[in-house]
């Protein structure tokens, strides 16, 4: 029972940064898609009824962010629910490492899955602006930069999967 305490109070930092690292890289490609789908609705391009619907009822600005932090929220609910089914495995006594190393394997497929998802959205807008002679480079240069920190935020979590993973490696064969 110690250890299970002392398992979970020592890898609580990883989890979190494992959880913090992954909202950022999604929170990095969400401020690309406000750029690529305010510049398509300040160009009078059509938009998904849901989006519309926001739009008309709150304004642009305001109907645009409902609408990504709708989507934020579920990606937020369903990384919660992953990351404590990491905590929990960490804590297993039998198979832990099989429990530990599927769970991280989910989290990083999750979270990689939801951000290529994101990106070829966001590429499917600036597309469409091209496609419709907008003026993209703003926001063609928004993704270039905000990928780049997305990508960097997710290499980091995983980074940090590996670590919480060597140091419940090297715990339990301590014990």
């Amino acid at each position: 029972m110690l250890l299970c305490r002392e398992s979970v109070v020592s890898s609580l930092g990883e989890h979190l940064g494992t959880y913090l690292l992954g909202s950022l890289s999604s929170a990095f490609l969400t401020a690309s898609q406000y750029l690529a789908v305010s510049s398509a609705v300040s160009s009078y391009l059509p938009v998904d009824p849901g989006t519309s619907a926001l739009i008309t009822s709150y304004g642009r600005v305001l109907g645009i962010i409902l609408v990504l932090l709708l989507n934020s929220l579920v990606f937020q609910g369903i990384l919660s629910v992953l990351i404590v089914i990491l905590a929990v495995s960490s804590v297993a006594n039998a198979g832990w490492k099989w429990a530990f190393t599927l769970s991280g394997v989910a989290i990083s497929g999750f979270v990689g899955y939801w951000l290529g998802a994101k990106f070829l959205a966001i590429l499917e807008w600036i597309s469409a602006l091209q496609n419709n002679r907008v003026n993209s480079s703003d926001t063609y240069a928004g993704l270039f930069w905000f990928g780049l920190a997305a990508t960097i935020c997710y290499v980091a979590m995983i980074l940090v999967l590996r670590k919480s993973y060597d140091k419940l490696a090297q715990k339990y064969l301590l014990v």
